[in-house]
C-alpha cells in the first residue's frame, strides 16, 4: 500500500461534480441565498416553481428569467482531522513503516501515534458539497424551469477495533508482523487490531452517499379576490430524474475507490415525478403582508440505488412571511414544518431564517442590497448561526446578482480559521 493523505477540498469538489447526494428544502436562487434562506412568500416570478407555485399569481413583472450556478460546502469535521494528518506527514511516515519498521525515528513513531488518533476520530464525521445550478422562466401566471441540486455527502466509517500501530513487513524476503517498536505480533493480531488492514480492507473508508437531482417543472399559480383579500394557490408537476451513488474510497487516497467498489455498479439513473402545491393569502386588511405555505413532493417519489435500496423524498412543507415596507424594503422569514432528513444517518435539517432586502432603484436601474440569518432547528446541529448576503445591479432587463452564505462555526484549515458552512450564488436576471 502507499498512502495518500490527499482528502483536499479540490478532490471532493471534482468528486462530487462526478457523483451525486441527498434532500432537504434547498435554498435556491439569488434572492433566497441573500435573505436567510426566505423564499416560500417573496421568492415570485422565475423561481416560484420551486419555491411556491402560488407566487406565480403575485407576479411584478410580465415575464422574469433567471439563471443561476452556486456551490455549498458544510464540514462537519472532516477537514480539520485531514489537515492535522497533512500537518504531519502522516501518509509519509506509514509508508516508511510499511516498507521497513526498524527505519522509523521517535520522531516518525510520535508521528504516527497522533495520526493515527486523528484517523480513529474520525469516524461519524463528514464533509457535504452542494453544487447547484437553475434556468427559471415566468410568464404570465406560468413557471416553466430546470433545476438542478446535488448533495454529495462524504462520511467517515472508522472501524474502531482496528486502532493499533501493527505492521505487515517483507522487506527480508519473507513476511513479519510488527507493531510500532519493532517487535513481533501474529497475524492473527495483525489482522483483528492493525489500523494498516483496515485501510487495506474496506474496514476504515470514505463513503459517499450522494443523489444529484434534476427537476423540470411546469407550474401554475392563479388569483382568487375574495372579502378577507387575494389568496392565491398553485401547483408544480416536475419530472425528476436522480443519479444515485453509494461508492467507498480510501480515507488515504479519495481519488481512489476500494477494491471492493465497482464504479460501474456504483451509478444509478431513475425517473419519476413529482407534486407541489403551494398557497399565499395577502390580507385584505394588511396588503403589505404576504403568507405562504408549500407543500413539496406529496406524492413521496423514490429513486433508486444501485444495492437496490430506494431513497424517498419524503413531503416537505415551509410557511413563510413577507412584508413590504415603503415600496423599496421586504422583510421576509421562513420555517420548515417538517424536519427533512439527510442522505445518511444521524442528521437532520429543519431551517428556520430570514433577512431584509432594499432596492432603492427598481425601474430602468437595478439595485438590490439583502442581508439576513438562518439557523438549523435540529438539536444535534453544529454549524450556529448562519449569516447571508447579496447584491445586484444592473438594468431591468439584464442585471447582475451575487449572494452568499457563512456560518458562525469555523474550521481551522492550514491555520486559517473557515466557515463550516459557506454558499455562494451567482445569477443573471432579465425581466420584460
Amino acid at each position: 500500500m502507499r498512502p495518500n493523505i490527499a482528502l483536499s477540498l479540490t478532490t471532493i469538489v471534482f468528486l462530487s461534480l462526478t457523483s451525486a447526494h441527498a434532500m432537504k428544502f434547498q435554498t435556491l436562487g439569488y434572492k433566497a441565498v441573500g435573505m436567510g434562506g426566505a423564499s416560500v412568500s417573496n421568492s415570485a416570478s422565475s423561481l416560484a416553481a420551486y419555491n411556491n407555485p402560488a407566487l406565480l399569481a403575485h407576479h411584478k413583472n410580465s415575464a422574469e428569467i433567471s439563471t443561476g450556478l452556486g456551490v455549498g460546502i458544510v464540514d462537519y469535521g472532516v477537514l480539520k482531522e485531514v489537515q492535522r494528518l497533512d500537518d504531519l506527514g502522516y501518509a509519509d511516515v506509514l509508508d516508511k513503516a510499511s516498507s521497513n519498521i526498524g527505519d522509523l525515528t521517535q520522531e516518525d513513531k510520535d508521528v504516527l501515534i497522533k495520526g493515527t488518533e486523528s484517523i480513529i476520530n474520525l469516524d461519524g464525521e463528514g464533509v457535504a458539497l452542494e453544487p447547484q445550478a437553475y434556468l427559471g422562466l415566468q410568464f404570465y401566471n406560468f413557471g416553466f424551469g430546470v433545476f438542478e441540486s446535488t448533495d454529495a455527502n462524504f462520511l467517515a466509517t472508522v472501524d474502531q477495533e482496528h486502532n493499533k500501530l501493527y505492521f505487515k513487513n517483507d522487506s527480508t524476503g519473507s513476511i513479519v508482523y510488527k507493531d510500532i517498536n519493532g517487535d513481533d505480533v501474529t497475524q492473527q493480531e495483525y489482522e483483528s487490531r492493525s489500523i494498516e488492514y483496515a485501510l487495506n480492507n474496506d474496514l476504515t473508508y470514505l463513503n459517499q452517499k450522494a443523489i444529484a437531482l434534476v427537476e423540470v417543472p411546469i407550474a401554475y399559480g392563479h388569483r382568487f379576490q375574495t372579502k378577507i383579500g387575494h389568496i392565491m394557490v398553485g401547483g408544480t408537476l416536475k419530472y425528476m430524474q436522480a443519479l444515485t451513488i453509494n461508492e467507498h474510497f480510501k480515507i488515504t487516497d479519495p481519488s481512489e475507490t476500494e477494491e471492493s467498489s465497482d464504479p460501474a455498479l456504483q451509478e444509478t439513473k431513475s425517473e419519476n415525478f413529482g407534486i407541489d402545491l403551494g398557497l399565499a393569502y395577502v390580507p385584505r386588511f394588511a396588503r403589505k403582508l404576504t403568507v405562504g405555505l408549500v407543500a413539496k413532493n406529496l406524492n413521496s417519489p423514490s429513486f433508486d440505488f444501485h444495492d437496490g435500496t430506494q431513497y424517498t423524498l419524503d413531503p416537505m412543507v415551509r410557511l413563510g412571511l413577507s412584508y413590504q415596507l415603503f415600496n423599496d424594503l421586504e422583510f421576509a422569514a421562513d420555517v420548515d414544518l417538517t424536519s427533512n432528513k439527510f442522505i445518511y444517518e444521524g442528521a437532520e435539517n429543519q431551517m428556520l431564517g430570514g433577512g431584509v432586502s432594499y432596492e432603492p432603484f427598481s425601474s430602468f436601474f437595478q439595485l438590490s442590497l439583502r442581508a439576513g440569518a438562518m439557523k438549523n432547528l435540529y438539536e444535534n446541529e453544529k454549524l450556529g448561526l448562519i449569516y447571508t448576503a447579496g447584491i445586484g445591479a444592473g438594468f431591468k432587463w439584464f442585471s447582475l446578482d451575487l449572494s452568499a452564505q457563512a456560518s458562525s462555526a469555523n474550521s481551522k484549515v492550514q491555520g486559517t480559521s473557515i466557515p463550516q458552512q459557506s454558499k455562494i450564488n451567482l445569477a443573471l436576471i432579465s425581466r420584460w
